[in-house]
């Protein structure tokens, strides 16, 4: 191969890892295939929703094993329970109020009320800290 073939092999490479990275950044859950269907009403429980809100409220449990957040999700205020096998005190150090977020878990139903259940700590994604 001669030099300037070299440098053109080289450079497509490069372009073709930068696009990759850039990928892998925006849509990490495309690793695992995780994502979810948009949160409604109407969404049954059972389903993996996405969503993405803002942190109105973060609150450990009483035993402090595990959080729950409340996210305002289009003006709804549903809570997201994070396990703390999930990652629950390595998310409360990271997370604030009024931070946006974007969630993917399996929507569940507790004392009448949705909410989300995480599985994993990556399966929450900080889009924006105040």
């Amino acid at each position: 191969m001669e030099k300037e073939e070299k440098i053109v092999v080289i450079l497509l490479l490069m372009a073709v890892l930068s696009l990759m990275t850039a990928y892998l950044t925006i849509y990490p859950n495309s690793i695992n295939g995780k994502t979810g269907q948009l949160l409604s009403e109407e969404t049954e429980i059972g389903t993996v929703v996405t969503i993405e809100g803002v942190v109105y409220e973060k609150a450990l449990t009483r035993t402090g094993e595990h959080l729950i957040l409340t996210v305002d999700y289009d003006s709804w205020l549903i809570k997201v329970f994070v396990p703390e096998n999930a990652g629950a005190g390595e998310i409360d150090n990271i997370i604030n109020e009024g931070d946006v977020l974007q969630i993917t878990g399996k929507l569940d139903e507790y004392k009448g009320e949705k909410e989300i259940i995480l599985e994993n700590k990556n399966d929450i994604i900080l889009l924006q800290n105040t």
